[in-house]
């Protein structure tokens, strides 16, 4: 048994010092976690800047019925927040005042610029079984360096509520 352990300590230990490998593969190559982003219900991902985004180590959606806030963290800690302030079905304006998005990445934090503006389009909205399927398009920017990122997601996730 110990012998196997070593050989899976060893496995496991080449496979995060491969050249080129990003965490999520590793630990998608190790079974540590499932390929793929997600479930039904339980799925927050993006494409920020051209790179893949997936909420991969945590998903906490909470809401009262009106709004709903979408949390999700990746395997490097960079974190997502969606704030949907609408819920109904249809296309919906993103700023800095309504439908908001914060985007964190190595200390780094996103927010949407007072002068820009995107798309945030519910699919779906079942308010008795609080599933929510939505979609979005928004530019975020960082005010201490200048940066501009375009960040196109979605969630399909089922919220909680407070009471």
């Amino acid at each position: 048994m110990r012998i196997t352990n070593s050989i899976g300590l060893l496995v496991l230990a080449i496979s995060f010092s491969a050249c080129g490998k990003e965490a999520l593969d590793v630990a998608q190559d190790v079974g540590l976690v499932p390929s793929g982003c997600g479930n039904e219900g339980a799925r927050f991902q993006a494409s920020i800047n051209g790179e893949d985004y997936c909420a991969s180590a945590q998903i906490l959606a909470t809401g009262d019925g009106s709004s709903v806030i979408v949390t999700g963290i990746d395997l490097l800690g960079s974190t997502l927040i969606l704030q949907l302030d609408t819920l109904a079905v249809g296309d919906h304006a993103m700023t800095e005042a309504a439908n908001g998005v914060l985007y964190m990445q190595a200390g780094t934090t996103y927010t949407i610029a007072p002068d820009a503006a995107g798309v945030l389009s519910v699919s779906t909205h079942d308010q008795a079984a609080r599933k929510l399927k939505a979609s979005f398009d928004v530019p975020v920017f960082n005010e201490m360096n200048g940066v501009t990122k375009q960040v196109q997601g979605t969630v399909d996730v089922t919220y909680s509520t407070g009471g």
